[in-house]
């Protein structure tokens, strides 16, 4: 019977990217919201030069928030934002002084959320050399310096807020893809990087081959001598796949005991090759658990890419052939047939 492959829910990534979109969204709106609402106060103060200012960043603001709602909002239109209130605060810090201070610190905080990363931390530090500068000369000297040195201590805090956040994101997403037993990349990353592999054969022609492979009777071993004794097994056989694939292939843990090689610009002939190459490699050496040496063996299941698949159609062509390799007696190497069944199951 045909197995079904289903589609995965978002990546991290993916989830990362719209948090992300979210929270510049919301700055945005917030900056516009709130620039209206302080230019009719300029305006019932006389300030006019200072309100039409005012005015005008808050609709810019506000139409570009809802022309890109839910979408990521560009470069330039973020820069914008960020030198429009920049300007809006020196003229305040300019005319009102102390008072003007306060539009600083919240503009220079959101410099870590409008750009990322490295982006985020130069911006800081330019519009801490900005608004220091403009303290320091337009009021006295005490007050200056010390409004400077508040400036300093937020963006460097904020800077090192923006390192380690960075860092703990990448240290997530490693756990997040990363098979905590044996070490490889797990199924979370399967859908990018099938896709990625479509995209450059419909764009440069690279032929890609999947490998589909799945140890035999491995829930036998498991009963007979335990999980544990069973996760050293995995371990040692993930240990010998890493060992004989190519840089630039991918090796993911998708199941209990299953594999999926990832062979970008290789085609089936070759695919084939490695494939029986990784089956002889598991079945011509015994493996050493804790309590007892065991021989095992792998069935695989080999696709090339097609033109026209979806990665769904792509990986459950991979699976087919490994089900067909179980079929035929196991330990072997099976390919995909050209005319694969028609009935995909997708949820």
């Amino acid at each position: 019977m045909q197995r079904t492959v289903t589609k995965s829910h978002a990546s991290a990534d993916e989830l990362l990217q719209k948090f992300k979109i979210k929270v510049t969204g919301n700055i945005i709106w917030a900056g516009g919201i709130t620039e209206l609402l302080l230019s009719i106060a300029q305006f019932l103060l006389g300030n006019t030069v200072q309100a039409l200012v005012i005015l005008g960043a808050g609709i810019f603001f506000t139409l570009m928030a809802w022309r890109y709602q839910g979408r990521r909002i560009p470069i330039p239109i973020r820069v914008v934002f960020v030198a429009l209130l920049t300007v809006i605060s020196v003229m305040s810090i300019y005319l009102n002084g102390h008072i003007g201070v306060y539009w600083t610190y919240p503009l220079l905080v959101a410099c870590f959320f409008v750009f990322s990363g490295a982006a985020g931390i130069v911006s800081a530090v330019a519009l801490t050399v900005i608004f220091s500068s403009t303290a320091i000369v337009t009021m006295p000297l005490d007050d200056g310096w010390r409004i400077a040195t508040t400036l300093i201590i937020i963006c460097v805090l904020g800077s090192v807020f923006a390192v380690l956040l960075a860092e703990l994101q990448k240290l997530l997403r490693k756990m997040v893809v990363t098979d905590t037993l044996t070490g490889l990349q797990n199924r979370h990353l399967v859908t990018q990087v099938l896709e990625q592999s479509i995209y450059s054969y419909a764009r440069y022609g690279r032929a890609a081959t999947l490998v589909m492979a799945d140890l035999d009777h491995f829930k036998q071993l498991n009963d007979r001598y335990g999980h544990l004794f069973g996760d050293q097994i995995l371990k040692q056989v993930a240990e010998r796949l890493r060992t004989v694939l190519r840089k630039e292939d991918q090796l993911f843990r998708v199941g209990g005991e299953e594999f999926l090689i990832v062979l970008p610009s290789t085609k089936l002939e070759e695919a084939m090759r490695a494939a029986e190459k990784l089956r002889a490699l598991v079945a011509d050496s015994e493996f050493n658990g804790k309590n007892a040496t065991v021989a095992i063996t792998m069935s695989l299941g080999v696709a090339q890419l097609s033109k026209g698949q979806t990665w769904v159609e792509w990986l459950n062509a991979a699976d087919t052939a490994l089900l067909e390799a179980k079929r035929k007696g196991r330990n072997q190497v099976r390919k995909a047939s050209k005319a694969q069944p028609e009935a995909q199951t997708e949820t």
